[in-house]
C-alpha cells in the first residue's frame, strides 16, 4: 500500500513539472514572459501638473522628456527634481509617482514685482525680481504682455557666478508699490523706472533712499518710511502747486515731515 502511494505522488509531481515547463515555453514563444500584468498596470497614462505661475505643462514635459506609455516605476524623479532646481524661476518642487498610472508635479514659482535688463556676458537679458524675497530670476513662459505692467528697476546687482542673489529689504519696496497702485495710481503710471541704487534696507542710513524717475524727467527722492505722507506731498506738488512749471523741475527731495526740496533745471 505504501509503495502505491509513493508511485502516485511521483506521478503527480512529474505532471506538475511538465505543466510548468509547458507554460514557460508558451510564454517565451508569445513574448509575454516578462510579467505582462506588471508592465501594463504601471504604464504612465496621466501627468497631473499644478503651478502658481506661468510655466506650462507643454514646457515641463518637453524639458523633462516625459513620454506617456513609459514605465512609471522606472522614472527617475530624483533626477527630474534636480533638473528643475536649476531653474531660477522655480522656488520649490514636489514630484510624486501615484500608482498605478499617474505622475504628479507641483511647482511653486517666484512671483515678479519688478523687471530689469542686465548685461550678462556682453548680452542684454531681461530678468524679473521676486516680490517675496527679491531674488532675481530668468523668466520662462512669460510673454511680452505679462511684464508690461511691471516697473523697471535700477539696482546694484549682487552676483555669484552669474546667479543673481536675493535683494535685502524688498518688503519695503513692496510696500511702496502697493501704496502707489492702491492710492496714487497717477503717480505709479507716470514712473519711468524705480531707482534702488542708493537704497539700503537698514533703517536710518543716510544713503537709504528710493528714487522715482518720472516720465517727465523729474527725479523724486523718497525716504523708506511713511510713504503715504511723502506721496501725498508729491501728489500735491505735481497737481496743485507746480502743475504749470513741472517742465522746470528736475528733482524733488521729500525727506522731512513738513517740507520738500525742489531743484530746477
Amino acid at each position: 500500500m505504501g509503495k502505491w502511494k509513493t508511485f502516485l505522488l511521483m506521478v503527480l509531481v512529474s505532471f506538475c513539472i511538465v505543466l510548468v515547463v509547458a507554460g514557460v515555453v508558451f510564454c517565451k514563444k508569445s513574448n509575454t514572459f516578462h510579467c505582462p500584468s506588471i508592465s501594463s498596470s504601471n504604464e504612465l497614462k496621466r501627468v497631473v501638473f499644478e503651478t502658481n505661475g506661468k510655466i506650462t505643462s507643454q514646457w515641463l514635459t518637453h524639458e523633462l522628456h516625459i513620454r506617456k506609455g513609459t514605465d512609471l516605476f522606472s522614472l527617475d524623479i530624483s533626477s527630474m527634481r534636480k533638473q528643475l532646481e536649476t531653474i531660477s524661476q522655480i522656488r520649490n518642487i514636489l514630484i510624486e509617482k501615484r500608482y498605478p498610472d499617474t505622475l504628479y508635479i507641483k511647482i511653486n514659482e517666484c512671483v515678479p514685482m519688478l523687471k530689469l535688463v542686465a548685461n550678462v556676458g556682453g548680452e542684454k537679458k531681461l530678468f524679473l525680481v521676486d516680490e517675496e524675497d527679491g531674488r532675481i530670476f530668468s523668466p520662462i513662459c512669460y510673454g511680452r504682455e505679462d511684464v508690461l505692467d511691471l516697473l523697471p528697476v535700477n539696482l546694484i546687482l549682487k552676483t555669484n557666478k552669474l546667479q543673481f542673489l536675493p535683494q535685502e529689504g524688498i518688503s519695503t519696496v513692496r510696500e511702496l508699490i502697493s501704496i502707489l497702485k492702491g492710492e496714487f495710481l497717477d503717480i505709479f503710471q507716470s514712473i519711468k523706472f524705480l531707482d534702488l541704487r542708493n537704497y539700503d534696507h537698514r533703517s536710518g542710513a543716510i544713503w537709504s533712499t528710493i528714487g522715482l524717475h518720472l516720465k517727465n524727467e523729474i527725479v523724486v527722492v523718497l525716504k523708506p518710511q511713511d510713504f503715504h505722507l511723502q506721496l501725498m506731498k508729491l501728489d500735491y506738488l505735481i497737481n496743485e502747486k507746480c502743475q504749470y512749471n513741472l517742465h522746470r523741475i528736475k528733482k524733488i527731495t521729500i525727506s522731512s515731515p513738513d517740507n520738500a526740496i525742489l531743484e530746477y533745471k
